[in-house]
């Protein structure tokens, strides 16, 4: 996941033995770039962003125990927040975040929706001792990208590091949700 470049002009690199504890960790490098501790941190995606179904829930049911058609009406509200590969956090707010949301928005000139609370419907019509449940699925984006550090001062023998495969993973903002309906029995 970490690869170092050394950029020391007119230095011989002596062979050795490398050890764990001559590279940093993942948190370490993207803590430098949090705290500011680096000349250049950016975020560069390596494709483009997929959109995918998240899990279904059940979002409501509706029966109707009378012996004409009915229509309902079921409503739900899910919140959906960002995650990430790296147990780091990079949300909005935070100066990863705004790296990566800089890196994405100049790749596909479009806004990254970090959390967000939506509402929704569904009227389904039901038949005489008719009984649904309906399921939502929040749609959800990701995008897999490298951090790029450069460093005034080598940092563990090199100055550029990077963080590759950093999977970033929020709400899709459209659509919202994908909806499923199955026919149960009526509790009449």
């Amino acid at each position: 996941m970490l690869t170092g470049a050394a950029a020391i002009v007119g230095a011989l690199a002596m062979p050795g033995v490398a050890s764990a504890a001559d590279e940093p960790t993942v948190r370490q490098l993207l803590e430098e770039c949090e705290q500011g501790r680096t000349d250049v941190c950016e975020f560069h995606p390596s494709g483009s962003p997929e959109v995918y179904r998240g899990s279904y829930e059940l979002a409501g049911g509706a029966q109707n125990c009378s012996e004409g058609t009915s229509t309902r009406v079921i409503r739900w509200e899910s919140s959906q927040t960002t995650t990430n590969s790296v147990g780091v956090t990079i949300s909005a707010g935070v100066t990863l975040g705004e790296v990566f949301e800089a890196g994405y928005e100049a790749s596909f000139s479009q806004e990254w929706s970090w959390t967000t609370t939506k509402a929704d419907e569904i009227r389904h019509e039901l038949g005489p001792h008719q009984a649904v449940d309906i399921f939502a699925a929040p749609m959800r984006e990701r995008v897999t990208g490298t951090y790029e550090m450069h460093f005034g001062d080598p940092y563990y023998g090199h100055y550029y590091w990077y963080v590759h495969d950093v999977v970033v993973d929020g709400p899709a903002s459209q659509p919202a949700w994908d909806v499923k309906v199955e026919s149960t029995t009526p509790d009449c």
